[in-house]
C-alpha cells in the first residue's frame, strides 16, 4: 500500500466514525465539505501513482486535531481496526434482505425478460469507466435484474423497481478496482437516459409524484416533477459514512446523474433517522413510489399535455 493509498483508507476511517463526510468537515473547522470531497476524489484517482504525495502535512495534522488522533495517526496502518469495523457493519447488514436473493424472487436469470410493448427503452452506455445496458418497462410488474459488482446499490434499485412496478435490468462492467464511484453515478446517467426515452412526449401523464415512507425509527420524503428542467434538492444526514462496504456519499452523485439526464426535479428529504441502512432505504422505497404516481396516466387528463405551455420535452 501507497502512501496515497494509506492516507485514503484512514480518510474513509476518519468519515466513518464521524458519521459522514460533511461531519468530518465540520469537526475539522469547514464550513461545508467540499474541500474534503475534493480531497477524497483526488486520493481516489492517485491510488495508482506512486508519485502522489497524499495529503499534505498541514492538512492532515487538521484532520488528526479535528478528529482528536495524535500526529502521525494518518501515516499509520490500522487495517485491523477497519476489518473490526466492517465485520461489525456487515453483521448489521445481514439483518436485511441482500441483492443476492433479488433473482430468486424474480426468476432465473435465463427466464428473465422484459416486455418491449408500451412505454419500453433500451439504453447503452459505454465510456472508458463503464459499459453499461438498461432495459426499462414503466408499465411492468415490479420485477428486476441486476449484475452492477455493487450490492447494496442493486438493493436500492429493487426498491424503485418494486414501489415504483417499473420492471428494470441493469447490468454494468465498471472500473470497480478504482472504487464505487464511476459505476454509481454512471448507472445513474443512464437510468435517466432510459426514463426520459420510455416517457416520450409525457402527454397525459399526472406529472406529480410524491411519497413519505417509514422504515421503523427512518421516516423520508420525496417529491418529484417531470417537468423537463433537472433539479435536485437533497437533504440527507446519514449517521455514517459506510454502509457496509458502500460510500453512503455515492447516492447523491447517483441522484444527480438520474435527475439531469432525465430531466425531473426531485426534492429528497431524510426526516429522521439514525440507522444508515433504514434512511437509504426509505429513501429509495420513496422514490419508487412517487415515480409511479408521476408516470400514471391520467384518465381525466385524457391524453392531454399537464402544461399550460403545451410541451414538457422543449
Amino acid at each position: 500500500m501507497n502512501k496515497t493509498q494509506l492516507h485514503l483508507t484512514n480518510l474513509l476511517l476518519l468519515i466513518e466514525e464521524a458519521g459522514s463526510l460533511t461531519k468530518l468537515a465540520r469537526k475539522c473547522g469547514y464550513e461545508n465539505g467540499a474541500s474534503l470531497s475534493q480531497l477524497k476524489r483526488r486520493l481516489e484517482t492517485q491510488g495508482e501513482d506512486e508519485k502522489a504525495r497524499g495529503i499534505r502535512p498541514s492538512l492532515a495534522l487538521k484532520l488528526e486535531q479535528g478528529m482528536g488522533k495524535r500526529k502521525g495517526w494518518l501515516d499509520r496502518d490500522h487495517s485491523k481496526d477497519a476489518e473490526k469495523a466492517a465485520a461489525r457493519m456487515a453483521a448489521e447488514d445481514n439483518k436485511h434482505p441482500a441483492s443476492e436473493n433479488i433473482m430468486s424472487e424474480h426468476g432465473s436469470a435465463t427466464d428473465f425478460t422484459i416486455a418491449t410493448e408500451g412505454r419500453f427503452a433500451h439504453v447503452t452506455r459505454n465510456t472508458s469507466e463503464t459499459q453499461i445496458s438498461i432495459s426499462l418497462n414503466l408499465d411492468g410488474t415490479g420485477k428486476a435484474r441486476f449484475d452492477t459488482g455493487v450490492p447494496f446499490l442493486e438493493h436500492m434499485l429493487d426498491q424503485i423497481a418494486r414501489h415504483g412496478l417499473i420492471d428494470l435490468d441493469i447490468t454494468c462492467k465498471g472500473d470497480l478496482h478504482i472504487d464505487d464511484h464511476h459505476t454509481v453515478e454512471d448507472i445513474g446517467i443512464t437510468l435517466g437516459q432510459a426514463l426520459k426515452q420510455a416517457l416520450g412526449s409525457k402527454a397525459g401523464i399526472r406529472r406529480y409524484g410524491h411519497s413519505y415512507v417509514p422504515l421503523d425509527e427512518a421516516l423520508s420524503r420525496v417529491v418529484l416533477d417531470l417537468s423537463g428542467r433537472p433539479g435536485l434538492t437533497y437533504n440527507i444526514e446519514f449517521t455514517r459514512a459506510m454502509i457496509g462496504r458502500f460510500d453512503v456519499d455515492l447516492f447523491s452523485e447517483f441522484f444527480h446523474g438520474l435527475v439531469n439526464h432525465s430531466m425531473m426535479t426531485l426534492h429528497i428529504d431524510n426526516l429522521r433517522g439514525y440507522n444508515a441502512h433504514h434512511q437509504a432505504e426509505t429513501v429509495f422505497k420513496a422514490f419508487g413510489r412517487a415515480l409511479r404516481m408521476a408516470v400514471e396516466f391520467d384518465d381525466r387528463m385524457a391524453g392531454k399535455m399537464p402544461s399550460t405551455k403545451g410541451t414538457l420535452t422543449d
